[in-house]
């Protein structure tokens, strides 16, 4: 699948700015194009800062815009001064606004850092669906209680999972995509609802000779054709965040 793609000059903070290792590229990557599938704009530094950037400026005013500080924790973490600092400025955001603002993610063979002894994890290693539904539901205020019993009702093995889950526990999914895609969606197979928000058809999308490749491939990640798709007079909901 390839990335979401979007202006570095974004509208709005993002949800969650993913603090990572470089040495795990590939697992950000691809947890922040799925949290965009489940209605949350990651903040992820190879899709925001452009060439000519300062690179500690873009990120330090990232961090203190976004809602969350998701670090990913991996057997990379402690070999990484930059997460260090950045997990650091996080809890210090939290002292200040007394809120939570540090979201711990294990992923691969991580070892926990002590600072997890007084904190609540998600562990993406064994069940990643899972932990991709807990952050959901965290990040759109859904009842911790209801997600939970949903995932221990129907363990999720797919983003389609997820969102099935979502929507099983009243929340609305939406995807988040970029301005050019949103544009192409709109053209082709979509109804605009405000600006930023529109009602899209998979199953008209996917079937168009128009929609390019790039677009198809990211409805097949929610709805793959072995799932079976009757979207038509069912539509999804898409959201443009740059």
């Amino acid at each position: 699948m390839r990335l979401v793609e979007r202006g570095a000059d974004r509208r709005s903070n993002p949800d969650v700015f993913l603090s990572h290792s470089s040495r795990d590229k590939a697992l950000a990557l691809r947890l922040a194009t799925d949290l965009n599938f489940c209605g949350i704009d990651a903040w992820l530094d190879e899709w925001e800062i452009q060439v000519g950037q300062s690179l500690a400026d873009v990120v330090a005013s990232a961090m203190e815009k976004a809602r969350f500080v998701a670090i990913l924790i991996s057997e990379n973490y402690n070999k990484s001064v930059w997460t260090k600092r950045e997990y650091k400025k996080a809890l210090s955001r939290e002292e200040r606004e007394k809120r939570v603002i540090m979201l711990p993610l294990i992923l691969g063979g991580a070892e926990l850092p002590d600072f997890l002894e007084e904190k609540k994890y998600v562990d993406l290693r064994d069940h990643y669906y899972s932990g991709l539904a807990q952050i959901a539901g965290m990040v759109h205020h859904l009842s911790e209680f209801r997600i939970t019993r949903a995932i221990r009702e129907h363990l999720p093995q797919s983003l389609r999972d997820v969102w099935d889950l979502l929507a099983s526990v009243g929340f609305e999914p939406f995807v988040v995509v970029g301005s050019d895609d949103f544009e192409e969606i709109l053209r082709y197979g979509g109804d605009k609802i405000r600006d930023d928000y529109a009602h899209f058809y998979p199953d008209i999308l996917l079937n168009s000779d128009q929609v390019s490749d790039h677009v198809k491939s990211l409805l097949r990640e929610l709805f793959p054709p072995n799932r079976g798709m009757h979207q038509t007079a069912d539509a999804r909901r898409a959201k443009t965040m740059g």
